[in-house]
C-alpha cells in the first residue's frame, strides 16, 4: 500500500508531474513499452463486437490468452461469450502506460440486462488477459439508474489543470477502499467533491432516505467500516487524462468487484462499482498487484 504522507503529497494538480509523465509515457511508446489510445480503443471496440457476435476468433488474441469471469477460468468463447446480445450501455477508460482498458457496459442476454465490466490487457498489440465481472438477476439492483447516469461525462479528456497524477489517483480509489475496514477512526481520507455521487449494480446509494433500514447520506461517498478488506485493492488502471481510475478487488475478501472513480480538479465526483455477490469466493483468480505499480 502507497503510505497516506506519500499519497496526498502527490494530490495536488501539478503541472510539473503532468509534464514529467507525458515525457517518459512519450519515452516508453518509443521504446515499444506502452500503447496508444487509438489503438487500444480500437482493440476493445473489436472486443465487444466479438462478444456481441460470438466470435472469439475475429480478435488479435495472444498465445495463452487468459480470460475469467468473476475470478473464475472460462475458456474464450465459452460463457457469456455465448450468451450476450447487443450492448444496452458502454463507457470506460485507457490506460496508454499500462496497455490496458476497463469498460462498463449494460448487455442484452436473452431479453435480460446483464451488467458486465472487464480489463482487457494488450500485449504487442495483442489481448493478453481478459477480466470480467459480470452481474445477473437478483443482484442487477436498478438498470434504469444507471442508463440514467448516460450523460455523465466519464471519458472527455480534461484540461491539464484539472487533473491529477497517476499516482494520486490510484491513492484516492485504494484509500476508498481502506474506508470500509472496521474502525472507528479511519487512518486514511478521501478527496470527495462537495457533491458525490455512487452506483451500485446500478443502485445510488448516495442519494438520500434508506435502504433496508440502512442510511443513504445525500451526496456523500463516504462509506461506513463494515468490511473486512485486508486482500485489499489488487489491479489498477488509470486514465490521466480523462480523470478516471478503476481498481479490480474482492470486496470483504468475498466479492469479485471493480470500482471506478472520477476525478476532477483533484476531487472525486462519481463511483461506479460492479460486484457479484451471490456466491462466496476465496481467491479472484489473479496476483495482487501493488497499489503504486
Amino acid at each position: 500500500m502507497v503510505k497516506s504522507a506519500l499519497r496526498w503529497a502527490l494530490l495536488g494538480v501539478s503541472i510539473w508531474f503532468l509534464v514529467v509523465g507525458s515525457n517518459a509515457a512519450a519515452i516508453a511508446q518509443s521504446s515499444g513499452q506502452a500503447c496508444t489510445r487509438e489503438s487500444l480503443k480500437a482493440i476493445t471496440d473489436k472486443f465487444f463486437t466479438a462478444l456481441e457476435t460470438h466470435n472469439p476468433s475475429s480478435l488479435p488474441l495472444a498465445s495463452g490468452v487468459r480470460y475469467t469471469e468473476n475470478g473464475m477460468v472460462v475458456a474464450v468463447g465459452k460463457g457469456t461469450w455465448e450468451t450476450a446480445g447487443k450492448l444496452m450501455f458502454k463507457r470506460g477508460l485507457i490506460d496508454t502506460r499500462k496497455c490496458g482498458t476497463h469498460t462498463q457496459t449494460i448487455i442484452d442476454e436473452n431479453g435480460k440486462p446483464m451488467l458486465y465490466g472487464v480489463r482487457l490487457k494488450v500485449d504487442k498489440e495483442k489481448i493478453s488477459e481478459i477480466e470480467a465481472i459480470v452481474v445477473r438477476g437478483k443482484e442487477v439492483l436498478d438498470v434504469k439508474a444507471i442508463l440514467d447516469t448516460k450523460d455523465q461525462d466519464w471519458e472527455s479528456i480534461l484540461p491539464p489543470e484539472q487533473r491529477s497524477s497517476r499516482l494520486a489517483m490510484m491513492a484516492a480509489a485504494d484509500d476508498y477502499f481502506e474506508l470500509f475496514v472496521k474502525q472507528q477512526q479511519p487512518k486514511v481520507s478521501v478527496p470527495f467533491a462537495k457533491i458525490c455521487d455512487r452506483w451500485e449494480n446500478g443502485m445510488q446509494t448516495t442519494k438520500g432516505g434508506k435502504n433496508q433500514g440502512i442510511e443513504m447520506p445525500t451526496h456523500n461517498c463516504s462509506p461506513k467500516g463494515f468490511a473486512d478488506m485486508t486482500h485489499g485493492p489488487r489491479r489498477f488502471l488509470v486514465d490521466v487524462e480523462t480523470g478516471t481510475v478503476v481498481a479490480y478487488t474482492l470486496f470483504d475478501n468475498t466479492w469479485p468487484d471493480f470500482h471506478m472513480f472520477k476525478m476532477r480538479n483533484g476531487l472525486v465526483e462519481w463511483i461506479q462499482a460492479y460486484f457479484e455477490y451471490d456466491k462466496k469466493y476465496g481467491s479472484i483468480g489473479w496476483p495482487i498487484e501493488p497499489a503504486c505499480k
